[in-house]
């Protein structure tokens, strides 16, 4: 009975937590259920949410499956994304995807992490056929930009990190690099025949202005497409052609979408390297046709070249190199190697031929080009090269090429230095350093010293010549026009875009002497207007005299060079030079006053007057006082600026006195 009573009078326990777990299940199971189902009723939710997100319409086909667990993962039979209001109603593109068949994969990561400047980053993209159309405008605007704010900065294109496509096609128009391209792509990823999978992106049309076509065949995109480090590369073969030049690689590749890793061979060959550092984006000089054969590597983001082997011109040259772009500006190092390097290959850089390798012209009358050089392409980046010529041939006037050739070429911050320079030839060597600042207006400087150059071994005596002396049975070879041993030195500034404009605005000096020398004999009497003893050597020969003196300073200012000393002194001809020769004008104004001290009774004792454009110099006699009054004159005037000049240049206590005795003789004498 206390029992029954008992358990009539306790009250039954209340479980008031089951009914949220048993709330919480029935949600449980409800998503499970959407998930499997695939949420599709969503799709039409999904369309107006994007639409009004994206700021476009947005269509997306049935089939419709969706999954939100772990990623955003969608299935649909299509996907249309319109083009901007902008693009549409000029006509431009209607759309800006459309795509059939598709299965699209997002990371919430992604999603939640996109800051205003960076891509839309989509981890997987496969889909039956698709067709992009990525327009950009010249304000930056863009129909893959999806911004409220118009100020928002413009975004790059999209990565896709895994892509497998069967028929795609793609039009990139940029109004920013002038840009047209039409690409075709596709993939056999899935095909049952593994072997013979196989991936290709052809694209034909206009970047940046120049024609542009290419191909890209590789053992499918899906294994290259992964940003994983476990994933292998694949076998890969492409070529390009841009404005004349030929890239091929044959190689791996893997990663293309992201970090772009690539292992191979590579030839490149065209007009003008500048065209290819148009294409790369790099600041490469203008050049006679080159062909260059190496290998290629990209680990992660730094870029290493192998240049095996690269003619330019006439030019042998090979290097290594080693790209990095992660510093604010990339920074390129390496060697600059080379078994034979022709100077006359730099005149393109100079302005003798355009960036596309054709030739370039200068005004009437003007034989100095006035190509603008690519200065501000020095911004672009940074290097530290180690130049290490074996062999510079200097071109033809000269026997003794430089060998051999070291220096270290520094671009740092837009200024580019060619500095340490040690140069041999002929038993002598240059040394010094050539730069130029091109952060603003350009600054260029040369600061070169030359010593102890051998001018007999340097020079060379041209074939007529040579031909001259064998008619006339003559064994030995006819000397050089002048020998003895050169010294000298440059300090020289300029500022301007073409080197027509730095050779018109130059200051500073330019000193040389030659000891131990001799002149041509014929060469003197020339300038002696000795006719007489003129026919002597052209009918008996070209016996070299030796020089007593030979000094040259000349001073520039703003373009004009004048000598403050200008003389050659033999034993029977001292000869004077004064007057200016004007770069910016390429015009000579030179008087050259020759005192003969042998007697000839065809001497014209009037000075020579050379005038005239660069192109087509006259040389005349001059009337007006005779010789002896204007080479003393002249002499008067080279007093002073010869004693300062001497003991700079370190000519000997010889060349000195001779020197100061030639200038003595021949001053005016007082009554």
């Amino acid at each position: 009975m206390l029992l029954e009573k008992s358990a009539l009078t306790t009250p039954p326990k209340k479980h008031h937590w089951k009914w949220p777990l048993s709330l919480g299940g029935i949600i449980v199971i409800a998503i499970v259920t959407c998930e499997v189902l695939g949420w599709p009723f969503l799709r039409v939710p999904v369309q107006h949410f994007l639409s009004d997100q994206l700021e476009r319409e947005v269509l997306i086909d049935e089939p419709f499956k969706l999954r939100l667990l772990g990623r955003i993962q969608l299935q649909t039979g299509g996907l249309w994304i319109a083009a901007p209001d902008a693009f549409v109603k000029s006509s431009q593109t209607p759309h800006f995807i459309d795509a059939k068949d598709i299965a699209i994969s997002l990371s919430y990561f992604d999603l939640l992490t996109l800051k205003a400047a960076e891509p839309f980053r989509i981890k997987s993209l496969r889909v039956s056929s698709i067709d992009a159309q990525l327009i950009r405008q010249k304000d930056g605007t863009s129909t893959w930009q999806f911004a409220k704010d118009n100020d928002e900065p413009s975004r790059p294109t999209p990565i896709v990190n895994t892509l497998v496509v069967r028929d795609g096609s793609l039009a990139f128009k940029d109004a920013i690099t002038k840009s047209d391209l039409k690409v075709r792509f596709d993939t056999s990823e899935d095909s049952a025949d593994k072997k013979n999978t196989k991936s290709s992106l052809s694209a034909s049309g206009k970047f940046r202005d120049h024609t542009l076509k290419g191909e890209l065949r590789t053992k499918g995109f899906l294994p290259i497409a992964t940003q994983k480090a476990t994933s292998p590369p694949i076998a890969a073969l492409a070529w390009l052609e841009y404005s004349g030049i030929r890239l091929d690689f044959d190689g791996t590749t893997s990663d293309i979408f992201g970090k772009q890793n690539i292992n191979g061979k590579f030839g490149i060959k065209g007009a003008s390297l500048g065209i290819l550092g148009d294409l790369v984006d790099t600041p490469l000089p203008t050049t006679d046709p080159f062909n260059l054969k190496g290998n290629i590597r990209k680990d992660d983001v730094v870029i290493f070249v192998d240049v095996a082997t690269a003619t330019v011109g006439q030019s042998s040259l090979h290097g290594k190199y080693e790209y990095d772009p992660r510093p604010e500006r990339p920074l390129l190092k390496g060697t600059l190697e080379g078994d034979r390097f022709y100077l006359a290959d730099l005149a393109p850089a100079f302005g003798t031929r355009n960036k596309d390798g054709s030739k370039s012209s200068t005004p009437d009358g003007r034989t100095i080009p006035d190509r603008p050089i690519d200065l501000p392409s020095l911004s672009k980046m940074d290097a530290e090269i180690k130049v290490d010529l074996k062999y510079v041939e200097l071109g033809s006037a000269f026997t003794h090429p430089i060998s051999p050739f070291k220096a270290n070429l520094v671009l740092d911050n837009s200024k580019l230095t060619l500095s340490d320079i040690d140069a041999r030839t002929a038993d002598g060597s240059l040394a010094g350093l050539i730069s130029i600042d091109a952060r603003q207006a350009p600054v260029w400087k040369i600061d070169l010293s030359w010593k102890d150059i051998d001018l007999e071994k340097w020079l060379q005596v041209s074939q007529d010549r040579k031909d001259t002396a064998k008619k006339a049975g003559k064994k030995d070879a006819p000397p050089a026009y002048v020998t003895g041993t050169l010294n000298g030195k440059t300090d020289l500034t300029g500022t301007g875009q073409s080197t027509a404009a730095l050779l018109g605005s130059l200051d500073g000096s330019v000193a040389m002497y030659i000891n131990n020398g001799s002149i041509s004999h014929l060469i003197v009497e020339v300038l002696g207007l000795d006719i007489a003893q003129s026919l002597s050597a052209l009918i008996g020969g070209d016996n070299a005299l030796p020089m007593n003196c030979a000094v040259m300073d000349l001073k520039a200012n703003k373009g004009i060079l004048t000598p403050d000393v200008a003389l050659i002194d033999t034993p029977v001809t001292l000869v004077l030079i004064d007057g200016d020769i004007d770069l910016a004008k390429e015009n000579l104004n030179l008087r050259l006053s020759a005192k003969p001290k042998n007697f000839s009774p065809l001497t014209m004792r009037s000075p020579i007057r050379v005038r005239g454009p660069f192109n087509n110099p006259q040389a005349r006699p001059e009337g007006g006082p005779i010789a002896a009054r204007v080479i003393g004159g002249v002499a008067l005037a080279f007093i002073n600026p010869l004693a300062a000049i001497l003991p700079f240049l370190d000519a000997g206590s010889e060349n000195k006195s001779s020197c100061g005795k030639a200038l003595v003789d021949y001053q005016p004498k007082t009554k």
